[in-house]
């Protein structure tokens, strides 16, 4: 049985999966992991790149969608073909480094999830505009209010969770846009949550999946868990 399983939505990322690539391998040399690229068909070659790889090493794994699905859905498929006892969800731009990633791993001990947390004393986000960090703080201040949340960074896209938790939710779980996480700890008020700083840096290569469609998904997903 693998120990963790990390699953990486994609969309036009073949510099970035690349890196993230080398950089996960050496980073987490020793340890017992899986890497589950799902790939909504870029136009740029991500998948071709990945495939590569996998060539290499049979632990990286591909998942080829058949168009821009949504990075919700994206990551419930690659939980759904994971065999870890972990399932951690990372975003392709190198945005959650390989060290922070390291460190939630190290942190799973007693947690059903871990978060990978920006706003929590020592978390820093490096090189988002203002606007950037107005629409994130709104979307945490939100949610916090919403659904009387404590956890510092509900609406985080870096997380990692026991494969038990999923399993259980699984069949409750309709993830719009991509926030996962607000969902998963809206359904299941029980969780022991584990919340760790990381160091947020803004992608230097490729664009923002962050446009007008997601602020609305995020305002269903709200209004829906509501409900």
């Amino acid at each position: 049985m693998v120990e963790i399983s990390i699953v990486v939505p994609t969309f036009n990322e073949r510099e970035n999966i690349k890196n993230l690539l080398i950089a996960v391998s050496k980073t987490l040399e020793g340890y017992d992991y899986e890497i589950i690229i799902v790939d909504d068909n870029s136009p740029d070659g991500t998948a071709r790149v990945v495939q590569e790889y996998a060539l290499k090493d049979e632990r990286i794994k591909l998942l080829v969608r058949s168009g821009k699905l949504g990075l919700g859905s994206a990551i419930i498929e690659g939980f759904g073909m994971a065999n870890g006892n972990y399932f951690l969800m990372v975003d392709a731009d190198l945005s959650h480094s390989p060290e922070d990633i390291k460190r939630v791993i190290d942190s799973r001990k007693g947690a059903d999830i871990v978060i990978g947390s920006r706003y929590i004393k020592g978390g820093k986000i490096i090189g988002w505009p203002l606007k950037r960090r107005i629409i994130s703080r709104i979307a945490v201040g939100i949610s916090k209010n919403l659904f009387n949340l404590s956890v510092k960074d509900p609406v985080s896209g870096f997380a990692l969770y026991k494969k038990e938790i999923f399993e259980r939710l699984s069949s409750k779980l309709d993830p719009i846009g991509y926030k996962l996480l607000l969902e998963i700890l809206v359904k299941s008020r029980e969780l022991t949550v584990n919340e760790i700083p990381i160091t947020f840096i803004d992608r230097q290569t490729g664009q923002s999946k962050l446009n007008i469609d997601e602020i609305i998904n995020f305002i269903k997903l709200c209004w829906r868990l509501r409900i």
